[in-house]
């Protein structure tokens, strides 16, 4: 059977606590009963000393002050049971069941005493032998039940109630903390059956530092870990697509593009082009270009795997301005290299990297479109040396932001978002990174790599 953790909090609490309540409660009213009656003897046993130690005789006009200052009724009596006078009016004659009464010198208890019966009302008897009343009549004490019990419930009642109002107030206190503590355990419970469904979000952080808040810190932390594995786990299935697509469509192009570019060359050895016409040698830098496009869709396919190298940087960036030179004067843009004054000397993949800065240059000079302007930069700074592909474009969406660089983003309507992916995954295999900025009304994609000036053989 299932018992909620408000139920495990509750019962036992409000078990224990009524119990100690009520065992309270009762032994304050017992004494404060006993108390009540316990006064109410002493009053009767002060005003019996005050008779007994009286020369004048027991009237009724004395008896009844009596009966005014303690509530009980009494009845003087002769041996043979007449009574001489009396507090209560139809009380003439003694019931033969009160003569044979043991006479008491003091009332020590009412509850105890016999009980009798006159004109329907229930009284307490005591019989009292009055030693030095006149002439040594006795002396009877008649207490209404109902007086008695009145007065002892009356006793009882304040520590009673006081008990049942504690009682209550603990119950609502206790209440009210195991419904907070189980709420709180219901919104934990809510937010891992949201994480079976696939939701990773995190609950806002509670205001009290005990277990459960850490229950809901562990929770949290739990759904930014599954978070990044979910992003993990996609990225990596989006790379091996990419990398399937990649490398089955890399393979059907570079055999014919290979045969195209030496059938261009041979064309061009056959039949040389007139003086000033640059169509076949533009031909070839254009095959050429593509080709290398092919290798870095191979490199992200990870079929090849070149070795590294140690090779110039600028001279790297030249080779891409000579590629990428008649795209940029067909799109009408203005491209420059500035060429540092020494050699930057690297250890990498030269086709990889060459691969990444073409697809960087080639997006460039889209993005700059027609009288826009395209600038290759390379530089040290610190311990890694840093390539700047900076064009005058209006930028990326502000929606692809944060996704530009994945694969198949793009907001070409005929792009399919390799190119970026392709310069990314290059950066990442050399230890390096891909960045991207906007500033002064220009775009830069910034490729770092780490600067190692080594032979090859220091880099094997």
């Amino acid at each position: 059977m299932r018992w909620s953790i408000r139920s495990q909090i509750l019962i036992p609490l409000i078990a224990i606590q009524a119990m100690a309540v009520a065992a309270i409660a009762i032994a304050t009213a017992t004494l404060a009963a006993r108390r009540s009656e316990r006064q109410i003897v002493d009053r009767l046993n002060g005003l019996i000393d005050a008779l007994g130690d009286a020369r004048f005789p027991y009237t009724s006009g004395v008896l009844v002050r009596m009966r005014g200052l303690s509530g009980a009724h009494f009845a003087a009596y002769a041996e043979d049971g007449r009574v001489t006078a009396s507090s209560l009016a139809s009380l003439a004659v003694l019931p033969r069941d009160l003569r044979s009464l043991p006479n008491l010198v003091h009332v020590d208890v009412l509850g105890g005493n016999p009980e009798a019966t006159i004109d329907g009302t229930r009284y307490l008897v005591a019989s009292l032998r009055s030693t030095a009343g006149p002439r040594g009549a006795s002396l009877l004490v008649l207490y209404p039940e109902t007086s008695w019990r009145q007065a002892r419930w009356e006793a009882a009642l304040p520590p009673l109630m006081l008990g049942a109002g504690s009682l209550g107030m603990m119950i609502l206190v206790t209440s009210w903390v195991a419904h907070r503590i189980a709420a709180r355990i219901r919104r934990v419970q809510g937010q891992v059956a949201r994480i079976v469904d696939g939701d990773f979000r995190e609950l806002a952080p509670a205001g009290h530092l005990d277990e459960v808040a850490d229950l809901s810190r562990s929770i949290n932390h739990l759904c930014v870990q599954l978070r990044e594995m979910q992003r993990t786990i996609r990225e990596t299935e989006r790379s091996r697509l990419l990398a399937q697509f990649a490398a089955g469509l890399a393979h059907q192009l570079r055999n014919a593009l290979t045969g195209a570019r030496m059938s261009v060359q041979l064309h061009a050895r056959r039949h040389p082009a007139p003086a000033g016409d640059q169509s076949l040698s533009v031909a070839v830098r254009q095959l050429a270009m593509t080709e290398e496009q092919v290798k870095g869709l191979l490199s992200l396919g990870r079929i090849e795997r070149r070795p590294v190298e140690t090779c110039d940087l600028e001279a790297i960036l030249a080779e891409v301005t000579f590629l990428v030179d008649p795209a940029c004067q067909h799109a009408r843009v203005g491209l420059a290299h500035r060429k540092g004054r020494e050699p930057l000397e690297v250890v990498v993949d030269p086709a990889g990297v060459r691969a990444a800065l073409l697809n960087l240059t080639l997006n460039a000079i889209e993005a700059a479109g027609p009288g826009g302007t395209v600038r290759l930069e390379a530089r040290v700074v610190g311990d890694d040396v840093v390539v700047d592909v900076v064009d005058s474009g209006a930028g990326p969406p502000p929606e692809l932001a944060d996704s530009l660089c994945e694969a198949f983003v793009t907001s070409k309507p005929e792009g399919v978002g390799l190119g970026l992916a392709l310069a990314q995954r290059v950066a990442a295999d050399h230890g390096g990174r891909l960045t991207w900025s906007r500033a002064d009304g220009e775009t830069c994609f910034r490729l770092t790599l780490p600067y190692r000036a080594e032979s090859p053989r220091g880099a094997a």
